[in-house]
C-alpha cells in the first residue's frame, strides 16, 4: 500500500497549462506512486479566469471533477456549463478545455 500525506503534497505553479491563459497551483497527488493504470492525478487550484488550454486525448481518457467553483468546460466544439460536484470523461480521440469563472478547485486524473 502507497499513502502520501496532505502536507507532503506541496502546490507548484503551472502557468498556461496546455497552453491557456494564467498560472493554476499544482498539487500532484500520485507522484511516487508509479501506478500502472493511471500515470497522473492532481488536484489544481485554479482563480478565476485562469484556463486549461483545449488539448486532445489519443490512447487515453481522462477525468475533470470540479470540487469547488464554477467553469466552463469545452469538449470538441461544444461548451458547458460545469458546477461544484460535476464530473466530466474526455475519451481516446476527443479533445478537452476548461476555463475558472470563478476560483476553483479541479481534480485531474489520467489513464493509460
Amino acid at each position: 500500500m502507497d499513502i502520501r500525506k496532505s502536507k507532503d503534497i506541496i502546490p507548484q505553479p503551472f502557468a498556461q497549462c496546455h497552453d491557456g491563459e494564467g498560472v493554476l497551483m499544482c498539487r500532484s497527488l500520485l507522484d511516487g506512486f508509479d501506478s500502472e493504470k493511471f500515470p497522473f492525478m492532481h488536484a489544481d487550484t485554479m482563480p478565476a479566469g485562469v484556463s486549461i488550454g483545449l488539448h486532445r486525448h489519443d490512447n487515453n481518457e481522462e477525468i475533470y471533477y470540479l470540487v469547488s467553483g464554477r467553469g466552463v468546460l469545452t469538449y470538441d466544439d461544444t461548451e458547458y456549463e460545469m458546477k461544484t460536484g460535476d464530473i466530466s470523461l474526455c475519451r481516446s480521440g476527443h479533445s478537452h478545455a476548461f476555463r475558472a469563472v470563478d476560483d476553483c478547485v479541479l481534480i485531474v486524473v489520467g489513464s493509460r
